[in-house]
């Protein structure tokens, strides 16, 4: 085999995913591979995928992968070789390869293809029965930008009923879906377990969020995740509705950062987690929203009836010297909680320094991030030193029916 860099070719590299060690286990070059029969090329890739290097060594990594799976417990990245001319044949060969075998997440990256190639028929059929033929697939991203309906339309007609697959991602996309796009990805998530999908235009994850929602409480997971999805008031709404109506009681983590929620609509999320028992919440996760002081009430009687949250993460909002205020009613006694982010609450001042130090002098506060801008240097200093007393040695008020008694008691070990 003529293995001359010139001519176009495949690298393989197989990673060690133990113990999260990022180890080279072993590289293939195929060059010629277009000159190669299935067989040959089928055989030259089984081989590499039952011998590992007895020589592990440090990954030494490559640009401009265009492919990445996982295979019985490891990790492999594919790149291109040599010319590129006859780039989208061989992509075809190599995932008529990777279609009989089960894999366990995929990758496509067409950094290389013109959009018109990276969205091609060929391609996209057989990026399909990857996913199809694979029973354990939990993830697929195809970085694609623009949704077009041949993508979503044959998409649909292979992995609709897929039962395995829990995540799907584009790449970000500029443009809105047409709306038979919007039909089709709806559908497919009906008919599946899709619960998370990435990569969309706002517009479009809008008209899909109900449905993912009821594949994601029909899994019950306890890790309630909605990060940086464009979340506001209209879909809190429906998720508050939602969660009362399934009578969903076993959240523990909910993480909304990064979104557009309102005190108002946060309050309605609260009373329909309250409605529905969710007593086992352990962190909550609000950073970069639209939240002021209103919100501080709901997020007191979630505390209240929740005895095992541990972070709090208001940072990036509206709240101020007011907001610490009310919260102290909340914090001073609590055995739980053991860090609060307010970082970038640029209304807290220097104010409330003397609320901040004997909250965390009450409470089992280890960490507290606040927005030292307008705290004075002299308070900041105290507030660290008082985050670094033991909390056995803490004059912690004793909570009863979580309510705070004006008398103390040295909490016991």
């Amino acid at each position: 085999m003529d293995n001359s860099k010139s001519k176009f070719g495949l690298l393989l590299e197989k990673i060690s995913l133990d113990d999260d060690d990022d180890t080279n286990l072993g590289e293939l070059s195929i060059y010629n591979i277009n000159d190669l029969t299935n067989d040959e090329f089928n055989m030259l890739i089984q081989n590499f995928f039952e011998n590992d290097n007895c020589h592990r060594q440090k990954r030494i990594y490559h640009k401009d992968v265009f492919c990445e799976f996982t295979f019985g417990y490891k990790k492999y990245d594919v790149y291109f070789l040599g010319e590129r001319d006859k780039l989208k044949k061989g992509i075809i060969k190599f995932f008529n390869f990777l279609k009989n075998i089960v894999v366990q997440t995929f990758y496509f990256h067409p950094f290389c293809l013109d959009e018109d190639d990276s969205c091609d028929d060929d391609i996209v059929h057989l990026i399909g029965n990857i996913i199809k033929n694979s029973n354990i697939i939990e993830y697929v991203f195809v970085s694609i930008s623009s949704l077009k309906d041949n993508v979503l339309k044959i998409l649909h007609s292979h992995i609709v009923n897929h039962t395995s697959l829990k995540r799907l991602g584009f790449g970000c996309s500029k443009s809105k879906m047409s709306d038979i796009c919007v039909i089709y990805l709806d559908d497919i998530i009906k008919n599946s377990n899709i619960e998370k999908i990435s990569g969309l235009h706002v517009d479009d994850y809008k008209c899909i969020f109900e449905s993912l929602l009821n594949n994601f409480f029909r899994g019950r997971s306890p890790d309630l995740n909605l990060y940086n999805k464009n979340i506001n008031d209209d879909l809190i709404f429906k998720l508050s509705d939602m969660i009362k109506k399934k009578g969903v009681d076993y959240l523990m983590k909910i993480n909304l950062s990064y979104n557009k929620i309102t005190s108002k609509e946060f309050s309605m999320l609260v009373d329909s987690l309250l409605e529905s028992k969710n007593e086992n919440i352990t962190t909550i996760y609000m950073h970069d929203n639209k939240l002021d002081d209103n919100c501080i009430e709901s997020l007191g009687e979630l505390i209240k009836k929740n005895k095992n949250i541990t972070h709090i993460d208001l940072g990036y909002n509206d709240i101020t010297d007011k907001g610490i205020e009310k919260l102290f009613e909340y914090i001073i006694g609590n055995t739980f909680i053991g860090s609060i982010n307010l970082c970038g609450n640029c209304k807290i001042t220097d104010v409330s320094s003397e609320v901040i130090k004997h909250m965390i002098k009450s409470s089992s506060i280890l960490l507290i991030i606040l927005p030292d801008e307008k705290i004075s240097k002299k308070n900041m200093d105290e507030i660290e030193e008082l985050l670094k007393i033991p909390i056995e040695e803490r004059e912690i008020p004793l909570i009863t029916f979580q309510d705070v008694k004006s008398a103390s008691k040295r909490m016991e070990e």
